[in-house]
């Protein structure tokens, strides 16, 4: 092959990488399956703006298209942060989310941010370099997961709201 294929095929792989699109399913903590649904405890609720979810493509596997919705549970120690998940657009490699979070210590914030599946995960990495991931359980909830750049990190479990 000659020195300017190889060339490109190294410069699309570090693009891929770049992009996050080849990334790497999640550690996840051993606890997860321990955590069960349930209401925050946190004293201060994720507020997230009222958006219209684009039913999913009819040839959306139900794999996929179950993801579409919106999603409220709770994370952290002792269930004291608020959390919510909207999935506005789903697609076979993605979706279009919107991530709120909120305690006593962290003020409500809410991003919106591309989510990539990575396997059965739904994984986004936020502007601040947060790396969010979801993965949904069998009964339907979903288990959820941020690491912050500066090391933190958060778990807990969404419910899909009615």
């Amino acid at each position: 092959m000659e020195l300017w294929r190889w060339w490109q095929l190294l410069a699309l792989l570090l693009l891929l990488l770049s992009s996050g699109v080849a990334s790497a399913q999640t550690n996840w903590p051993d606890f997860m399956s321990q955590l069960h649904p349930g209401l925050s405890q946190s004293p201060v609720s994720a507020v997230v703006w009222s958006v219209n979810i684009e039913p999913p493509p009819h040839d959306l596997p139900a794999e996929k298209a179950k993801w579409s919705g919106r999603w409220a549970g709770w994370a952290c120690e002792h269930q004291v942060c608020d959390t919510k998940l909207i999935v506005e657009k789903v697609t076979a490699q993605g979706a279009h989310i919107i991530y709120g979070f909120a305690s006593a210590e962290v003020k409500p914030l809410a991003i919106r941010a591309e989510a990539n599946f990575v396997g059965e995960e739904l994984q986004a990495t936020l502007r601040n370099g947060s790396k969010l991931a979801y993965r949904m359980r069998k009964e339907g909830d979903v288990e959820f997961l941020v690491r912050t750049s500066d090391g933190r990190s958060a778990a807990g479990v969404l419910s899909k709201e009615k």
